[in-house]
């Protein structure tokens, strides 16, 4: 029986698995699925799907579908990003389904095991409609590929990075500064206390659980604060291709086949200059015969963020993440380290201007990829979670006086979850003879 946990990015996705012998977690590297292996960078599978045959459900997902070539044809067989559209675009939706389905099925071949528990990690706002598609696709794969599984626990993915990073101090206050492609998430986490020989005892590189009569009240997490907000990687690349629209004085509609070619060449010009002071690259246009150039220089990088209002909006959800400490008597001073998680959290800018907020020292970034996915295992073998609710559940009843819609809250945001005891709601007909609400 295996433990796995599955970070479904919107650019890249990370699979990993409890390693009992090493008491550790270790990402899967699955062939085909995650793209070739560097030396910077962790296994990583592309967030890619191609339907080849819709009729019959057949799709290549990761980087198979780079290395086909799939990724650079302009129909609507070709899916990327589509992490964003789910919960609102059915076509989205089901793409991530496949994707997952793909995901585990190569999981359980690589590994022939079976699953114990799967932990799957969420963005901190995320909705309702995306907590139930992620149920929901994922039984739906465990039925027809591992029907045995006794266990699926969600965690948001800025709390499993603060476990991911195991840094080691107990009880210390750790931001957690969550930017990938699609998603901004800044969290203020409490890790877990500890006393010797008792409860959880974390060391830098490793987690290791130790027998005790206070092991529950050792191994909790407390999520103090947290903020999102729907920009990331995916943003910054519409804008580089607006721009080299722009410069070119080429319209959307002519690009073509060509465009899904170049909007992946400022995914690369971005990613270069994260590590060099310049980039550039060549499309070819076979509709307008033309060879599309584009350069830019990081300083035209920044100068594009900043006229996007990138920083304003990065400042603000972190402002919003230390007013909702303060309210819990938490002050910036109190903050021991600052985690830097995704890839667009090592774009140079960005971290100099998280470095400037908290300080040189704070600031660790060496686990940017693999954090999330390890993190979630963390939890999955005996850390507890104390954790809040990011946004009020409601109900939408009509009023009869003015013939509106209106919402009575039912728990409101900021509740600590799990929830001592049960909400109750008692409900009644209002009109005679009714059969349904």
């Amino acid at each position: 029986m295996a433990r796995i946990a599955v970070d479904f990015g919107t650019t890249n996705t990370i699979v990993a698995i409890w390693r009992e012998a090493m008491d550790a977690p270790e990402t899967i590297r699955l062939p085909g699925l995650c793209a070739p292996a560097t030396d910077e960078l962790p296994p990583m599978i592309p967030s890619l799907v191609y339907v080849a045959d819709g009729a019959e459900g057949e799709v290549i997902v990761g980087h198979n579908v780079r290395a086909g070539g799939y990724d650079v044809r302009a129909d609507d067989r070709f899916f990327a990003s589509f992490k964003r559209g789910i919960g609102a675009l059915k076509d989205d939706a089901r793409a991530g389904g496949a994707f997952l389905a793909k995901v585990l099925e190569k999981t359980l071949q690589e590994e022939d095991v079976e699953i114990e528990e799967l932990v799957l990690t969420v963005p901190v706002q995320s909705f309702e409609q995306y907590l139930n598609w992620l149920k929901y696709e994922t039984e739906n794969a465990i039925t027809e590929t591992n029907p045995d599984v006794r266990n699926i626990r969600v965690i948001d993915e800025s709390t499993a990075a603060a476990l991911g990073y195991q840094l080691q101090t107990p009880g210390e206050v750790v931001l957690v500064f969550d930017f990938g492609g699609g998603t901004l998430d800044v969290s203020l986490v409490r890790m877990p206390s500890s006393s010797e020989g008792l409860g959880l005892l974390l060391q830098r590189g490793r987690v290791s659980l130790h027998e005790g009569p206070h092991y529950a009240d050792q191994t909790e997490a407390r999520v103090i604060a947290k903020a999102g907000r729907v920009l990331g990687g995916d943003d910054i690349d519409h804008w580089l291709l607006a721009e080299v629209l722009a410069r070119n004085n080429i319209g959307r509609a002519q690009l073509g086949d060509s465009y899904t070619r170049l909007k992946a060449a400022m995914e690369s010009i971005k990613v270069r200059l994260s590590d060099h002071e310049s980039a550039e690259v060549s499309v070819f246009d076979p509709d307008t015969s033309q060879t599309i150039h584009a350069s830019f220089t990081r300083t035209q990088l920044e100068q594009i963020l900043d006229q996007h209002e990138f920083y304003s909006m990065v400042q603000s959800t972190i402002n919003k993440t230390l007013r909702m400490a303060r309210t819990a008597g938490m002050f910036p001073e109190d903050i021991s380290a600052v985690i830097m998680v995704g890839g667009t959290s090592q774009i140079p800018s960005v971290k100099r201007m998280v470095r400037a907020l908290f300080g040189e020292g704070q600031v660790f970034d060496d686990k940017p990829y693999e954090a999330v996915a390890h993190g979630a295992l963390a939890l999955s073998v005996g850390l507890e979670l104390d954790d809040f609710l990011y946004h009020s559940y409601c109900v939408r009843h009509l009023d009869p006086a003015t013939n509106q819609h209106e919402w009575e809250e039912i728990i409101p945001a900021g509740t600590r979850y799990p929830l001592e005891e049960p909400i109750s709601l008692i409900l009644s007909a209002s009109t005679e003879a009714q059969e349904a609400l």
